[in-house]
């Protein structure tokens, strides 16, 4: 008998378990879920009959193999939240995110002051050609151009050893000509200082001055040339010339009254 109901007892517990496994399939229906406690209370039961059968006198129970494992009970109520963990350490730095958008322009500011002068640029290309004034007024007509025409005074000139002898060259023409004197066949110059503008002037005349002297005057048209002579009287020439030209006084006056200068 009571290996009988250790038999059923088993049994017992494995229909338990069976159903167990078909409820926990349908654990989430109301209805199962009634049953599982209601088997549970019978294989408690039949577990502790087996126990009260075991201990009476002159019964011996042998255990049988342990069964298979039963399903794992309902989960139990939600606990208290723990407390809060301390912080962690700071993880790396992100790679940098996409551009937005800019944002909107902003208002105007204050003008700030005036800059430095920079450096002048480069020239730029010359322009295109303006178009035509007004035509100006008709000038006054310009002076012919001409060639040079010279003229002398005087043409012969007799002066005593160390007086002055002076001669005037006038030139004309256009564009104005240049004035030179030179002295015809003779290798000595004349000195600058003798020669102002169209004038030749020499001083302390001597013998060796004697000769022909040329003007000359030349522009881009030709040129013009003209000659004068200069007698110089030496020592005796010259006191000659001057009894002369006293005997000659005191005849037209009266003879009496001449006498002679020497």
């Amino acid at each position: 008998m009571i290996s009988f109901l250790a038999f059923s007892l088993g049994i017992q517990s494995s229909k338990l378990k069976r159903h167990s496994r078909q409820v926990d399939s349908n654990k989430n229906s109301t209805e199962a879920k009634h049953t599982l406690e209601t088997m549970l209370k019978i294989n408690k039961l039949l577990s502790e009959a087996r126990v009260h059968l075991c201990q009476s006198k002159g019964v011996t129970c042998s255990s049988g193999p342990p069964g298979p494992p039963g399903p794992p009970g309902p989960g139990g109520h939600k606990g208290a939240r723990g407390r809060r963990g301390q912080n962690g350490k700071t993880g790396n730095k992100g790679d940098q995110g996409i551009m937005g958008s800019p944002g909107k322009s902003g208002k105007q500011g204050t003008m700030g002051p005036v800059g430095l002068q920079g450096e002048t640029g480069n020239k730029g290309e010359k322009g295109d050609i303006g178009a035509a004034g007004m035509p100006g007024t008709k000038g006054e007509p310009g002076e012919s151009i001409s060639s040079p025409a010279v003229v002398v005074s005087p043409v012969t000139l007799t002066v005593n050893e160390g007086g002055t002898a002076s001669f005037q060259c006038s030139a004309s023409g256009n564009p104005e000509p240049a004035v030179a004197w030179s002295k015809l066949n003779s290798q000595s110059q004349i000195t600058r200082s003798a020669v102002s503008g169209g004038k030749l002037e020499l001083k302390k005349v001597t013998g060796s001055d004697s000769g022909v002297y040329q003007c000359s005057a030349t522009n881009i048209l030709g040129n013009s040339r003209e000659v004068v002579r200069l007698a110089v009287n030496g020592e005796f020439l010259a006191i000659l010339n001057s009894e002369i030209r006293f005997t000659m006084q005191c005849l037209v006056t009266h003879y009496s009254l001449c006498r002679s200068p020497l």
